[in-house]
């Protein structure tokens, strides 16, 4: 059994508080939030959301009920667990993402790191041509929605920062899976309207990102996402059938997670770029970071404080500044 906390910016389709999440936006719009908690065992999720609004005690002012979910992510790190907030692709339902948040919770950390997913209306049909399209028109939507969230949770770290008691030595880590990273592109872009950038993230992990492979090199794609965290990690494979997919049939630029970055020699210091050609491949070619041990042993070694040289798993490939993951 696994608990994951989720933000989601879904329908809701049962129950108030709902119980169960679609594949539109709520009708509220892209930007309106519900937070909760998804089960999973084995393939069954149950979902139990946030009341929206929370008392108190009779008479006092009431709460945001997402200041539940945020309270007990705090208390977790007050007691030395990480956060890891995680961004879903395309084609996903709703309890599709909780498996795979579920599963993000299980191989990395020791299974000891809080796993908060944001869900967005991903299509999760059998169409794939009109799905993709779908997809990418609602990861753009979802921008909104995404930077809320970021907003929500700089304003905690802020609330904490003015009371030393309530400081901890946790880390929010950020993994961004194939559209997901279309989503986090749009949603930096939302983010940055405020002003200046936060550093919120430690260690941002991008796996087969569905993103153009020129995206460093725009402020208008990634170019400042390391702003938003101490470190970004881009894992890429050449064999990944989905990204060509997206490449040749959707009339997309390559891929940033099947080629890596157009221009690899000239990526900022704090972005690390890791190709795992050499050991992926099968039926795990484009989801490597759930399925295969030996990405998951890399990132758990990065998760624990290594640097990029990372000899137990790496070789460095100076002519294209990238670490070469070994079989």
């Amino acid at each position: 059994m696994a608990v994951v906390h989720f933000v989601t910016n879904r329908n809701p389709e049962q129950g108030n508080p709902p119980t169960k999440y679609g594949k539109s936006f709520h009708p509220m719009g892209a930007d309106y939030l519900r937070f909760g908690w998804a089960t999973v065992i084995g393939k069954k999720v149950t979902v139990k959301t946030a009341p929206e609004k929370m008392e108190v005690s009779p008479g006092e002012n009431q709460l945001l009920g997402s200041a539940s979910v945020f309270q007990e992510l705090h208390d977790a790190m007050l007691a030395g667990r990480d956060t890891i907030v995680y961004i879903h692709g395309y084609n996903v339902d709703f309890n599709e993402a909780a498996r795979a948040a579920a599963r993000v919770q299980r191989v990395y950390k020791g299974g000891k790191a809080n796993v908060v997913m944001f869900t967005w209306p991903s299509d999760g049909s059998l169409l794939p041509l009109l799905a993709y399209k779908s997809d990418r028109s609602d990861a753009r939507a979802s921008a909104v929605g995404f930077a809320r969230g970021v907003r929500k949770l700089i304003d905690l770290m802020k609330a904490i920062r003015r009371d030393p008691e309530q400081l901890c030595h946790a880390s929010i880590h950020l993994m961004c899976h194939s559209m997901g990273c279309y989503v986090l592109r749009n949603g930096l872009q939302e983010v940055r309207k405020w002003g200046g950038l936060p550093r919120v993230f430690d260690q941002i992990f991008l796996f087969a990102a569905d993103e153009d492979y020129d995206t460093f090199e725009h402020e208008h794609k990634l170019a400042l996402l390391p702003e938003l965290g101490q470190a970004v990690n881009v894992y890429f494979n050449t064999g990944d059938v989905a990204l060509f997919t997206s490449d040749h049939t959707k009339g997309n630029p390559a891929r940033l997670g099947s080629r890596g970055p157009r221009l690899p020699l000239q990526v900022p210091g704090t972005v690390t770029l890791v190709d795992a050609s050499r050991i992926v491949g099968g039926t795990v070619e484009h989801s490597y970071y759930l399925d295969d041990k030996r990405v998951i042993r890399d990132v758990n070694l990065v998760l624990r404080g290594s640097g990029p040289d990372i000899p137990a798993t790496r070789k460095y490939v100076a002519s294209g500044n990238k670490y070469v993951l070994k079989k």
